[in-house]
């Protein structure tokens, strides 16, 4: 038997149904090729956890390194300062690459910045201007961008994509750096070609523009769950890379245990497989899928109970009475009559609860669990 190709919780062999996603990010790179510009406004991709998010960045960096350009990935902290993860990154994707020479000058600027910045293994303290100045970090991160994305330019990797994950949790002056970089970049007389696209929780737009009103100029794109085809594509596709089929009733079986949720059709793939055990040539019928229901169950409910067990009380009492009047979409009047309260009260933990990504506004008044199962599990445990 072959490994299981599904990969809960990490990028999946096959990225189904995001082909609209792939395509807007493709057109935004191909800005700084086609038209030798920057790649504009961010873009930027928000959705509660588990739709898949990093995967697409993921996968759309390897796209943007198959077609020549320079990439850098960082991860927002909100405690910690971009600038070294940023130059850390593009030393890495510089030294990837074939310049030799070429690139000695931006390198040790590259290691000026992590030096300055404390990077374990360098010696902190050192400057980047030679004086005992320090830099403020809004211009570090522009001059960074603007740098590697000229050299890419200058030396045929046509431009620099920089991929931002959790974007909502980086520092506000790194926020707003990224944000001013991009607009300078856009409207000078030589633009650096760099494009950032970036991803995050439901909180990320007014992340965006808390750090910078002109970034409501932002392409702000929202990951749903994936419909039935999606699902049949993302458990046929690696399946059949490996000489193994699904039979119809097998992928209907997923597709309505998936119920739309990528995370959840990975695990399903993947408790499947190890139920099935299937050589090349082997098919994984609806018993399989059966027989892995309590595996599948189990995962989800770790998943559940760990997200719960970061709740504060007042989210809490939220999420039962929540639960309480159903799985479908909940009048938020429902939720304060079952809690004896006025609906302005609720108002805190009903933003704090759609930032985090547990549950989200659908239609006016109404709101409903971001993750297919949470209502149940909340009913069975608060």
């Amino acid at each position: 038997m072959d490994p299981s190709p599904y990969t809960p919780g990490s990028l999946p062999e096959y990225l189904a149904g995001r082909g609209r996603e792939r395509d807007l990010i493709r057109d935004k790179i191909a800005r700084l090729s086609m038209l030798g510009r920057s790649g504009g406004p961010l873009l930027a991709f928000h959705a509660p956890r588990g739709l898949g998010k990093t995967s697409l960045l993921r996968m759309a960096q390897r796209d943007a390194i198959a077609d020549g350009f320079l990439t850098a990935w960082v991860t927002g902290r909100d405690d910690k300062a971009m600038s070294p993860d940023l130059a850390q990154a593009l030393s890495s994707s510089v030294k990837d690459r074939s310049f030799g020479e070429r690139s000695k000058a931006l390198l040790h600027r590259l290691d000026q910045v992590q030096v300055e910045f404390g990077i374990p293994g360098f010696k902190v303290g050192a400057t980047l201007s030679g004086d005992d100045s320090v830099p403020q970090v809004s211009a570090v991160l522009e001059e960074l961008l603007e740098d590697a994305g000229r050299f890419a330019r200058n030396h045929e990797a046509k431009g620099l994509v920089v991929f931002v994950d959790e974007f909502q949790e980086a520092q506000k002056s790194d926020r707003k750096s990224l944000l001013i970089g991009l607009q300078h970049f856009d409207g000078a007389p030589d633009p650096a070609p760099v494009a950032i696209i970036a991803a995050g929780l439901p909180s990320l737009p007014p992340a965006v523009t808390e750090a910078a009103t002109f970034g409501e100029r932002s392409r702000f794109v929202e990951l749903g769950l994936l419909r039935d085809v999606a699902v049949a594509e993302a458990l046929r596709v690696p399946a059949e890379h490996h000489g193994v089929n699904w039979t119809d009733d097998a992928i209907e079986a997923a597709i309505e245990l998936a119920s739309g949720y990528p995370h959840k059709v990975q695990l399903i793939g993947d408790a499947t497989w190890e139920a099935a055990r299937p050589e090349r040539g082997a098919t994984i019928v609806v018993g399989h899928v059966r027989e892995a229901e309590e595996d599948i169950q189990e995962r989800m409910t770790g998943l559940f109970r760990t997200r719960l067990a970061r709740t504060t009380s007042e989210q809490q009492r939220f999420l039962a009475a929540m639960a309480a009047a159903g799985d479908g979409p909940v009048e938020r009047a429902a939720i304060a009559a079952s809690l004896g309260l006025p609906t302005t009260a609720l108002s805190r933990p009903r933003q704090q609860l759609i930032d985090r990504g547990y549950i989200e506004p659908v239609g006016r008044g109404k709101l409903q669990f971001t993750i297919p199962g949470f209502g149940p599990y909340i009913r069975d445990n608060l």
